[in-house]
């Protein structure tokens, strides 16, 4: 079987990774060490490229390189193996090869994964049991500002992390401080192992389209092509939510499917693609945005600007992606806070995301991608930038990117034909035209993350649907393809202020429960695990039936979102318990006693007696919560 040919991109760094024999030592002495980075330099000094991380371990090499051209890497690494594998062999007595066959590598999109690219070769690959700062043999030390290596040139995106290099060592010790999140983690060893690009769903995708191959790392198995939603699966997810909002004391409210926008105009303009009914006056539209209908509602109750949390769910309706005239109904639970100029509350939501994911299993799964755009003045001037720069381009735009130059130009960063790559790459960047104030802003809510150990990624492509300002987070599962896009939020004070014609303050963000269901059943979910339960409170016929409404009362209380029955059917407890079992789902309660310390649990091919009522609440709540 021939071997895959390694992918090259000019321009595009590489993850490099050398493995010892079997796991054998590459480096016994710190003159190993020290004679690999010398034969480095000077096969890096001969064929071209530049260095820009690394980190050698005792049976294992990380480099981070740039090649000037396709052959470079593996003259790089020849010329390595040329030298090393002989002093080692002749220094340590041994004979054969040293390495672990080919060396392994992954190109990286430097835009978005360079920065995690590099903490993940200067920690090892997260194996190195002592600081990083501590480690003589990886170029932290250098990229964090606290020693200068002649071998090292540093990347562009590196040197967009501020204006000097003390501030670039500074702001990238911020950066390492917080550990490698599990789907990050996954990610990047996926692509090195498999020899393909660390980068974000679209700009694979453009390589793709270009390359007419795949770039990306695939999973065992063949890929899903039809997700159906079932109404099971859609009870399963919004039980989980709905336990989650009463834990974080989130209000549910109901939201109309048609609304009449005559009276509120201006909010309409926060949905960027509201769904028009035909009506005599034009002014009914069907919820296309759920954040629009809960603002409507705000506007309707200006006392909840004052200090609120509540969350609404229910169906929402876009124009189908082949077909502009047909209509597609998709399903969105969405939370929103206000009242809360403080950006503890956005770190909260994001919380309350990564505990979803967490209790459906999906934490290594999905990535949080979180930006700052500044204020809207700030983000208008950026607009205005990007428009004067790419209208003397925009005769080689089709159609639709000439419409995005008008309104939205900062798609174009994102969505471009490949011929205006290094067009795209001298464009202005939106931190040029970000205060001080703002990005100091963004820095404690990144520290307040990683305090709390919520792993993200800091995307700076990533831009708002709506009429966003400040932070602007994310959450994305590239399992399910081009359609990743699993949560998306932010905070809108200064619209809401605009158009609630006084200072208020408001965040919020919406599950995609479709996308959300599709990536479930990727990972292996099948129907019959999405419980629908229901607890049945069974008495002895010798117990008086108050007893038993009152257990229900209690459990009803506990558990809000399932139901809870109280069967009182003139028939022996035997016959009542028989008639529940039959449906597996249910979570049968059986009443011995006055006490409540006798009671009986029946679940699951669970079986326990002699329980007490709260003893029954935990034993339930682990269930349901699974």
């Amino acid at each position: 079987m021939p071997r895959k040919e390694r992918l090259f991109i000019l321009g595009l760094p590489q993850i490099i990774q050398l493995q010892g024999h079997n796991k054998c030592d590459l480096f016994t002495a710190d003159e190993d060490y020290d004679y690999f980075l010398q034969c480095i330099d000077k096969a890096i000094s001969r064929y071209g490229g530049d260095l820009h991380s690394y980190c050698l371990l005792a049976d294992k090499a990380l480099l981070l390189i740039t090649p000037n051209e396709k052959e470079n890497i593996g003259a790089i690494i020849q010329h390595v193996g040329r030298r090393y594998v002989p002093y080692f062999n002749k220094k340590y007595q041994r004979s054969g090869s040293l390495w672990e066959g080919r060396y392994k590598s992954c190109l990286v999109e430097p835009e978005n994964y360079l920065l995690p690219s590099m903490h993940y070769i200067e920690s090892g690959g997260t194996l190195l049991n002592v600081a990083a700062a501590d480690y003589r043999w990886s170029s932290y030390s250098h990229n964090a500002g606290l020693v200068s290596l002649p071998r090292i040139t540093p990347h562009a995106e590196y040197n967009l992390l501020a204006k000097t290099s003390l501030q670039r060592g500074e702001a990238y010790r911020r950066f390492s401080h917080k550990p490698i999140g599990s789907y990050i983690l996954q990610r990047i060893t996926e692509c090195i192992h498999q020899n393909t690009i660390l980068g974000m769903a679209k700009f694979c995708q453009q390589l793709e389209s270009q390359l007419q191959g795949n770039v990306r790392p695939r999973k065992r198995g063949r890929p899903r092509k039809n997700y159906n939603i079932s109404e099971q699966q859609l009870n399963f997810i919004e039980t989980k939510i709905r336990l989650l909002c009463q834990q974080y004391s989130y209000t549910e409210i109901k939201l109309p499917i048609i609304q009449d926008v005559a009276y509120t105009p201006e909010l309409l303009s926060f949905s960027m693609s509201p769904q028009r009914l035909t009506s005599s006056n034009d002014q009914t539209i069907l919820s296309s945005d759920g954040s629009l209908s809960c603002l409507q509602f705000v506007n309707q109750h200006p006392t909840l600007l004052q200090g609120s949390r509540i969350w609404y769910q229910g169906p929402i309706f876009r124009h189908a992606a082949d077909q502009e005239d047909r209509l597609e109904q998709h399903y969105q639970v969405g939370i929103e806070a206000f009242g809360w100029s403080n950006d503890a509350i956005v770190a909260e939501q994001l919380q309350l995301q990564y505990e979803l994911f967490k209790l459906l299993a999906l934490e290594k799964e999905v990535e949080l991608r979180i930006n700052y755009i500044g204020s809207l003045s700030e983000f208008s001037r950026f607009r205005n930038a990007l428009t004067a720069y790419f209208q003397p381009f925009s005769i080689l735009l089709d159609s639709q990117r000439q419409a995005w130059l008008a309104t939205t130009p900062e798609k174009l960063l994102v969505d471009y034909p490949i011929e205006l790559k290094p067009v795209i790459t001298q464009a202005p960047k939106l931190n040029q035209f970000l205060t001080g104030t703002a990005v100091e802003r963004f820095q404690q809510l990144q520290q307040l993350l990683n305090d709390m150990g919520l792993p993200y990624i800091v995307t700076p492509n990533l831009y708002p649907a709506s009429h966003y300002s400040d932070l602007l987070f994310e959450w994305h599962g590239e399992r399910i393809g081009a359609h990743s896009l699993l949560c998306r939020g932010g905070r809108y004070d200064e619209f809401l202020s605009q158009t609630m014609q006084q200072p208020s303050n408001g965040c919020g963000f919406a599950f995609m429960l479709d996308n959300l269901i599709k990536l479930l059943v990727a990972e292996g979910y099948r129907p019959g695990e999405y419980y629908d339960y229901k607890i049945i409170v069974i008495a002895d016929t010798d117990i008086d039936s108050a007893l038993g409404f009152y257990v229900c009362r209690q459990l009803r209380r506990s558990f809000s979102g399932v139901a809870v029955v109280f069967d009182c059917a003139d028939q022996l407890a035997i016959k009542r318990q028989t008639h529940a079992n039959k449906k597996s789902d249910n979570i049968i309660v059986i009443i011995h006693d006055d006490e409540f310390i006798n009671l009986e649990l029946i679940c699951k091919q669970q079986h326990e007696v002699g329980l007490s009522l709260d003893t029954i609440r935990g034993r339930i709540s682990h269930l349901i919560q699974r």
